[in-house]
């Protein structure tokens, strides 16, 4: 089992490689910060998520990411803010106060839609809850960005699935899965059920389909797995502040088959991932999960 180096600054995000291991790499800090960040996908709450055709992910453009601070007055947090998600996650601290992660999701009706950007599967009624410190959340919805838009050491994995929650509060928390084609596994069983409704939505923008069969997410999310968690934002307009993010560490196998199919999205493929955003301050809390412990997940 190798462990990451110690490092002074993070890297810029390499693409998507060959990562051969199942954990992400652990670096305690007590002080400095990472030098880049990304940021989370919108999701129901007090602040309306902005519609996919206001903006884009093409950098340098107009309506691209450097921009989104500038196209609405409401935005402009996206360039101004402090906590802006994603991120590189290069440093983390270790956490004592942190155990295993708490969520009891049921199977339920829920339907797809296309966004323009990106796939969404919808709770009719949300369904069950996450416990993140000592608060409740209900899953609202899923989605996924291709590539990754969270990297670890400067990697970028080959997509990111997003778990949106929201408490009564309307308080946000994100449960964020990160996917390989290189990691050794079986297909995702998530992406294996609702691809039919994923191939028949394909480049059709704000069209959804009900899902005929109940779906459990309880699955999607490994509670053995470590996790990394630190405060930050909506990885799209507005961008939103205050969400608390968990990046599971356990890296789950994807099929290319898979990964083209949540690309495929729109007539015109493109990636649908924010660049990383600076860090600030900000501290990246780590949890040792159990398959970590046991050798499952091996470090790099």
């Amino acid at each position: 089992m190798t462990t990451a180096r110690r490092r002074h600054g993070c890297a810029a995000a390499r693409p998507s490689t060959a990562f051969t291991s199942a954990t992400l790499a652990i670096i305690v800090f007590f002080s400095a910060a990472c030098a880049a960040s990304a940021d989370p996908a919108p999701a129901p709450g007090p602040t309306v998520a902005a519609s996919h055709a206001l903006y884009s992910y093409e950098e340098h453009t107009p309506t691209g990411p450097d921009n989104w601070g500038s196209l609405e007055p409401d935005w402009a947090i996206c360039r101004d803010g402090k906590e802006q998600s994603p991120i590189d996650i290069c440093k983390v601290e270790a956490a004592q106060d942190m155990g295993p992660l708490e969520h009891t999701y049921t199977a339920g009706d829920c339907a797809v839609q296309n966004r323009g950007h990106d796939f969404i599967v919808k709770w009719k009624e949300g369904n069950g809850k996450l416990t993140v410190e000592k608060k409740d959340y209900v899953l609202q919805q899923v989605h996924w960005h291709v590539p990754s838009e969270h990297t670890i050491n400067g990697t970028r994995f080959d997509m990111e699935m997003h778990m949106v929650h929201q408490d009564s509060a309307k308080a946000r928390a994100v449960v964020s899965v990160l996917f390989s084609t290189k990691q050794p596994g079986h297909p995702s069983k998530p992406l294996t059920g609702l691809g039919p409704y994923f191939k028949r939505l394909a480049g059709k923008n704000n069209m959804d389909e009900d899902v005929k069969e109940l779906v459990d997410p309880s699955p999607w999310v490994d509670k053995s797995s470590g996790y990394y968690r630190y405060e930050g934002s909506l990885t799209t307009p507005p961008c939103s502040e205050g969400i608390i993010w968990t990046i599971m560490s356990k890296v789950k196998h994807v099929t290319e088959e898979q990964v083209k199919l949540q690309a495929g999205v729109s007539t015109i493929v493109e990636a649908n991932n924010r660049p990383a955003q600076k860090i600030n301050d900000r501290v990246v809390r780590y949890y040792e999960g159990k398959s970590a412990k046991s050798g499952e997940e091996k470090k790099t």
